[in-house]
């Protein structure tokens, strides 16, 4: 019995220590499982931080654009209002414009007409020139040539008279000839 005792004893005990070794093996693991989870939640914890970091960066800039937004929309509103006001000068000043540029044809077409009448007239003006020219180069040759009846006037003594020199010119001399 004291044999049994003992084995007993050492079995209890080998028990005892198993079973302590399985428990500090058991805690050893639940407390690795312990760390995992620690490890994941931190994780976890830091992606949930981000993602309200981005989704109050998000909200911010939504916020940002949403301004920008409202203040173009209230640029465009008042240069839509500025080219309302601008629209009735514009149409005014197209209207000016128009009746200018009629009015630039109109004389155009008068500078056409007067042009065409001084063409026309200085034509006319050089056939009569040289008509007139030749008439005047026609009477400055029968001038020049003295005619009989000068000649004859002039023999009779009537150089003296006022009209003869008009009508006659003097008779060549000798030494103008």
């Amino acid at each position: 019995m004291a044999m049994e005792r003992r084995s007993c004893w050492c079995m209890m005990l080998f028990l005892i220590i198993a079973l302590a070794v399985g428990l500090v093996a058991y805690i050893h693991f639940k407390q690795d499982l312990v760390n995992k989870l620690k490890n994941e939640m931190e994780f976890s914890d830091a992606a949930v931080r981000e993602a309200v970091m981005g989704v109050e960066n998000f909200g911010s800039a939504v916020e940002q654009t949403q301004k920008e937004l409202d203040n173009t929309e209230k640029e465009v509103k008042e240069l839509q209002d500025e080219v309302g006001k601008l629209n009735p000068p514009k149409e005014e000043k197209d209207k000016e414009l128009k009746a200018c540029k009629d009015l630039v044809a109109g004389l155009n077409n008068d500078i056409a007409a007067v042009e065409k009448d001084k063409t026309d007239s200085e034509g006319n003006f050089a056939g009569e020139k040289t008509k007139w020219d030749e008439t005047t180069n026609g009477l400055k040759k029968q001038m020049e040539e003295t005619s009989p009846v000068c000649a004859h006037l002039k023999k009779e003594g009537f150089e003296k008279e006022p009209s003869l020199k008009d009508i006659c010119p003097p008779l060549p001399t000798p030494a103008q000839a």
